[in-house]
């Protein structure tokens, strides 16, 4: 979940409101349709904010391949939860497939930075630390904006006819800038 937000800079709500369904993981593709909120305590399923942040995520191969690996872990804990398990089609769910809170998703992430001696950030600001990678690592400007889901219908329609090839360049080009730093390159 976590690797989809900074290095394809998806909302919480987004990454929470993600379905299996509209998953195409051959293709190393997501959807953003559905988004989970929560409002006055309450967790609420609805649109994403705008008509531009519904739209295709475009995984890495290396991306792809966790998140193949997490649909048999998380089948083997829907076996293991029985009748417990709540069907809702998430690709990430708690032990029970129940939605989790974004509020504990943010606070999660918080938690993980802090063990892995990272400099804690709020989770939006991983968002824009995504936005930042794909301008580093080159992704062309008008790439960048239809993957992070910002409006401007005009770029939209003249590249669509290549969406598909340079967003997965550019999914591989922001994994290979953050490989790259890992390996202390």
């Amino acid at each position: 979940m976590f690797r989809i937000a900074v290095l394809r800079g998806a909302r919480r709500g987004e990454l929470c409101g993600l379905r299996w369904a509209s998953a195409d993981l051959d293709a190393g593709v997501l959807v953003v349709d559905r988004t989970i909120l929560e409002l006055d305590g309450h967790l609420v399923e609805g649109k994403p904010k705008t008509k531009a942040g519904e739209r295709r995520i475009y995984l890495d191969k290396d991306t792809a391949g966790l998140l193949k690996a997490h649909c048999k872990a998380q089948l083997a804990a829907r076996m293991r939860a029985g009748s417990d398990w709540q069907d809702n089609d998430l690709i990430f769910a708690p032990f029970d497939g129940t939605p989790w809170r974004p509020s504990y998703v943010s606070r999660r992430f918080a938690t993980l930075a802090q063990a892995a001696g990272v400099p804690v950030i709020k989770l939006l600001e991983a968002r824009h630390s995504a936005i930042s990678l794909m301008r580093d690592a080159g992704v062309d400007r008008d790439v960048r904006m239809r993957e992070a889901g910002h409006a401007d219908a005009q770029v939209a329609d003249r590249y669509t006819h290549i969406l598909d090839a340079a967003h997965r360049a550019a999914a591989e080009q922001v994994a290979a800038l953050v490989a790259k730093a890992g390996n202390g390159s």
